[in-house]
């Protein structure tokens, strides 16, 4: 950008006046924007400022989203190799007048600009939670505000089918609606009995199309294959191994029912995506073809038998078949097949693209074989991640993924040399809906962290500035505010952290404020009593508190109160609370965030799984606490957790020990996971446990002692018919309570 001195007058109305070739849909589109922007001032004008649309010749150097904006006196002139170019001016022109429509003015400058990846994407999954046209449109103009040009539209899974087939009605008709929903934490493995569903007609998926299309986004459509397959499977069963019955699932997962590679199969499929392709102009067609379980395959006639005649030795190699006749039946329709980086396995399709998203080594691999790549890493790119303070965020997924972490990212792995790394089209933000109800949380989760990856997208690299985005990010969010976007606030949030206090039996309580040197509040609750400081660097507490924070409300120009999210903290303390203690063995360095003083900072785990809050091994552990002096002892525990899903298990066992020296020591008691599933909860298919959650192991009873013991069993390998059977398993403890 360059700026040419002064600022130009925006007090008179506009007028365009564009090249013939300009579409009268974005000369429409334009004015309708425009028009709101323009500031009331009573000022009579001879004649209205001229807005001038020119389109050149095509050139092979230039981007075809290339454009040039210029800010004179006498007018603005906008100048692009295409409609797209145009457009993403059009943009820019919208954001200088919302900042100058208060001045009336702007400065008068001149944008030379182009993106630097030609891929900039948003997914939406409706499956899981269904959203209505008007949001998704609402969704799209987000995209477009940003100069992104994707919107990958996840329109398949095991919880709904929600695209209307013509030949197969009972897609939608069965396979569009479930019999309730998985609710709460993915742990506890409860269900409500809430019929839910819905699905989009073809008309309505021609609107959402055409609406994308006007903004220069291309949606791209994704059926899931071969795995994901339930809802599928419900409205016709003769498309899976065993031919079910089958349910359109209610919880969230993987779920080993998967198409079954038949002819038969494959010529639904490509039925299915014949009236899709009707339906979507994309080049690029999404068949999923991620986390698809083998088990159902390995014991299924059918499909040994089509792996025997193709010369298949594996069950990867026959997804890899199934994947390959796809891709060359939506080739033979002109168009071309994406898929996640599982579609690696067994070898990839000879012209399908890679969407890598279970780290960059698919993406990698995928550019190294000369293979279009769409980079999508979960550690980076997944919006339904946390993104402030776990403890102050709605329920998600899990993971921790802030604003800025998505600014620093860099889609071209740095593995690849310059020549692979000109197959990186770009990256996309995943917004996957298990834990997602509202579109205001949709917004909550999406926004802002698209903004900064839009700007990652769109910006040279050696132009981005985190401290410059985040002032002008600021700026944004009163914009945001006024088109009803409910933006996360994360960014605001003041950390607060329990570290360890030179005096055994109080915490020390630190402050961090989220950036700049803005003043902030923090209040304490303590056996009904309130206190208030501002901006301490720490603060010291030795009994049951709550600790709040938050940065100081501010008013702008327009009087208008800027609240800031808060942050809680809920400290209990026992006799163990802040007390030195030894760990025969440290936790793997993956989960040891806190370090041991985790297991004494007075912070109960909840059930949201947070890395400050647990501390994880795969092996046993004794654990050492020093209380100072002799103490009478009722009662000794300590939490862990049992979410095998994510391969985290419960100790075989935990022994209690107490001594008065430090040498000697007696058992006080001995605690063993319960094999009993309460009502409402699940284990793994197959497979019998506790129940899913958080346990408190304790033992009670009479004791004295200056030290205690806990001696944590690791149960070794995940057994048989548990998710990661034979792999070591995790074992995750936190806080240690003694009364």
């Amino acid at each position: 950008m360059t700026l040419t001195g002064g600022s130009c007058s925006l007090q008179c109305p506009w007028s365009f006046q564009p090249d013939r070739s300009v579409t009268s849909d974005l000369i429409s589109l334009l004015g309708s924007e425009v028009q709101l922007l323009h500031p009331t001032t009573g000022v009579k004008c001879d004649a209205p400022l001229p807005i001038a649309l020119h389109l050149i010749t095509p050139d092979t150097i230039l981007d075809p989203e290339w454009y040039s904006l210029s800010v004179k006196m006498d007018g603005i002139s906008i100048t692009a190799v295409s409609q797209e170019g145009l457009y993403r001016a059009s943009r820019t022109l919208i954001q200088l007048l919302e900042q100058g429509k208060e001045s009336a003015s702007i400065p008068c400058l001149k944008i030379t600009d182009q993106p630097r990846f030609e891929w900039r994407g948003m997914h939406l999954d409706p499956c899981r939670h269904f959203w209505s046209v008007e949001f998704t449109k609402k969704y799209i103009d987000l995209l477009a505000r940003y100069k992104m040009n994707s919107f990958h539209w996840h329109l398949t899974d095991d919880q709904g089918w929600r695209i209307e087939i013509k030949k197969y009605p009972k897609l939608t008709s069965v396979g569009g609606w479930r019999k309730g929903s998985q609710i709460g934490p993915y742990s506890r493995r409860e269900y409500d009995s809430i019929p839910y569903g819905g699905f989009y007609t073809q008309e309505q998926i021609r609107e959402v199309v055409a609406y994308a299309a006007a903004r220069h986004i291309n949606v791209v459509p994704e059926i899931e294959m071969p795995g994901h397959a339930l809802a599928a499977l419900a409205a016709y069963p003769e498309l899976g191994c065993t031919g079910g019955p089958y349910e359109v699932n209610k919880g969230w997962g993987v779920f080993e029912e998967v198409f079954c590679p038949t002819d038969s199969t494959i010529h639904f499929l490509e039925n299915v995506l014949t009236e899709v392709m009707e339906l979507f102009p994309s080049e690029i067609i999404h068949i999923g073809g991620d986390e698809c379980p083998k088990e159902s395959w390995k014991k299924c006639p059918k499909c040994q038998s089509r792996m025997k005649a193709e010369g298949l030795k594996d069950e990867h190699e026959l997804q890899s078949y199934f994947i390959q006749r796809m891709e060359k039946f939506v080739n033979s329709k002109g168009r071309k097949i994406i898929g996640w980086d599982e579609i690696l396995e067994g070898g990839l399709a000879p012209n399908a693209s890679v969407m890598s998203w279970r780290g960059t080594e698919g993406g990698v691999a995928a550019a190294k074989q000369k293979h279009t790549v769409v980079m999508s890493p979960g550690s980076h790119c997944y919006f339904d991640h946390y993104q402030g303070d776990p403890a102050n965020e709605p329920l998600a997924i899990g993971g921790f993924t802030t604003v800025q972490k998505v600014y620093s990212y860099e889609p071209i792995p740095k593995e690849l040399t310059a020549e692979e790394g000109r197959y990186i089209l770009g990256a996309q933000g995943n917004v996957w809906t298990e834990y997602i109800l509202s579109p205001e949380h949709v917004e909550y989760m999406a926004v802002p962290r698209m903004l900064a990856l839009a700007e990652v997208l769109w910006t040279p690299k050696e132009k981005r500035n985190e401290a410059d985005f985040i002032q002008r990010l600021e700026k944004e969010f009163p914009r945001l505010d006024a088109m009803k976007v409910n933006a996360s606030m994360s960014l605001y949030q003041v950390t607060i952290r329990p570290k360890r206090c030179a005096t055994p039996g109080k915490i020390d309580v630190h402050f961090s404020r989220p950036f700049r040197n803005l003043p902030f509040r923090v209040v304490v609750e303590t056996n009904g009593s309130r206190s208030e400081q501002i901006s301490p660097d720490f603060i010291e507490i030795e009994n049951k508190s709550t600790v709040s924070a938050s940065l100081i409300d501010t008013v702008n120009d327009q009087g208008v109160v800027h609240s800031y999210p808060i942050s809680t903290r809920h400290f209990v303390f026992s006799k163990a609370t802040g007390h030195p203690l030894i760990l025969s063995d440290p936790p793997n360095e993956r989960y040891n965030e806190g370090g041991a003083f985790t297991l004494v900072d007075g912070i109960t785990a909840q059930e949201k799984r947070v890395n400050t809050e647990w501390l994880g091994w795969r092996k046993g552990v004794t654990i050492t606490v020093d209380l100072g002096s002799e103490q009478d002892i009722s009662h000794i525990g300590i939490g862990a957790l049992n979410e095998t899903y994510g391969w985290i298990h419960l100790p075989e066992v935990v022994e209690f020990f107490t001594s008065e020296d430090g040498i000697n020591y007696t058992i006080a008691g001995i605690d063993v996971a319960s094999l009993i599933h309460p009502e409402g909860h699940e284990p793994p298919k197959g497979a019998s446990g506790p129940p899913q959650g958080r346990k408190q192991f304790m033992c009670d009873g009479p004791a004295k002692g200056r030290f205690v013991r806990i001696a944590v069993k690791h149960i070794g390998n995940i057994p048989e018919g548990y998710p990661g059977a034979g792999n070591p398993a995790w074992m995750f403890l936190d806080e240690i309570e003694v009364r």
